[in-house]
């Protein structure tokens, strides 16, 4: 007997295997470092006292670098990043946005905090993505995907 295999199966494993492999390029210490210089000029007491908020930063960290490395295969066949960042605009505002929303429940309703705030989490998902989308398109170059 033969094993019936779907091609959404083998795509989801093919994907999963990349992501594996561009996981090998970060390490915890640069994404929580890099969550400090973000945010530690706007909320430096909450993250020194509680590290828990720093689990989700670093999820999203790493879901934008792994959606950026996807995207850097346009990056590869020439297009510019901020032509191929347009085609993934939702999930970006998607994940800064999770991050307002975490860290801004920390805050009463300053105007000017809560912007800085959220200037602060858009850069952060930016500065991830197009980390990603450097490394995955450097990856394609080399054939290593």
């Amino acid at each position: 007997m033969t094993v019936i295999t779907t091609f959404t199966q083998k795509r989801r494993e093919k994907q999963w295997k990349f992501e594996r492999k561009m996981l090998r390029e970060l390490t915890l210490q640069q994404i929580k470092k890099d969550i400090q210089t973000h945010f530690q000029d706007i909320i430096p007491f909450h993250f020194l006292t509680h590290p828990f908020l720093m689990d989700p930063c670093t999820d999203m960290a790493i879901d934008a670098y792994l959606l950026g490395a996807e995207f850097g295969r346009f990056g590869y066949y020439g297009e510019p990043a901020e032509k191929a960042k347009v085609r993934c605009e939702e999930e970006l505002s998607d994940l800064s946005h999770y991050v307002f929303d975490l860290l801004q429940g920390w805050y009463t309703n300053s105007e000017f905090i809560l912007d800085s705030l959220h200037v602060a989490s858009q850069t952060f998902v930016d500065h991830w993505w197009r980390k990603g989308f450097e490394e995955g398109t450097k990856r394609y170059k080399l054939r290593l995907h």
